[in-house]
């Protein structure tokens, strides 16, 4: 490359012998310069891998960002069956408490009835061996328990 002669590119032809009429503006120069230097090639490579990886990278991002949405939802929703739990296992727990109340008071109103039984059961026998006692029946109304069963 001469001073006189401007850059020459690969191709052999100076900037300086392109027609003065369409005279390359600085950044047609400067992408003149750049398109044949390996460096910027290079450069350029890298440039696009860099692109592309950030490209991959914001559509990883955009990925987990919408897995953590659907997440936080799930959590949500975990959350809320498991509240709604809680206030069926308490109303279970009161309904338990009321039931095994009323199977005591049934339980003692057994007992009472029970009890009242046997006395009537008792005053009935006394009642009947008295009036037996005092009236007695002519043989022929007495049955022997044997010929009942």
């Amino acid at each position: 490359m001469s001073r006189r002669s401007g850059y020459t590119g690969e191709g052999g032809d100076s900037i300086m012998s392109w027609p003065r009429s369409t005279s390359p503006t600085s950044s047609e120069v400067r992408l003149a310069r750049q398109a044949d230097d390996p460096w910027y090639i290079a450069y350029q490579d890298e440039s696009t891998q860099w692109c592309s990886q950030r490209m991959d990278l914001e559509e990883k991002v955009a990925n987990l960002g919408d897995e953590l949405a659907r997440k936080n939802l799930m959590i949500f929703e975990l959350k809320r069956i498991v509240e709604e739990e809680k206030k069926n296992s308490e109303l279970i727990c009161k309904e338990k408490l009321r039931v095994e109340t009323d199977l005591a008071v049934f339980d003692q109103v057994v007992e009472n009835l029970e009890h009242e039984l046997k006395v009537m059961g008792e005053e009935k026998s006394i009642f009947i061996c008295s009036f037996i006692r005092c009236h007695p029946c002519p043989s022929s109304y007495v049955v022997l328990v044997d010929d009942l069963v």
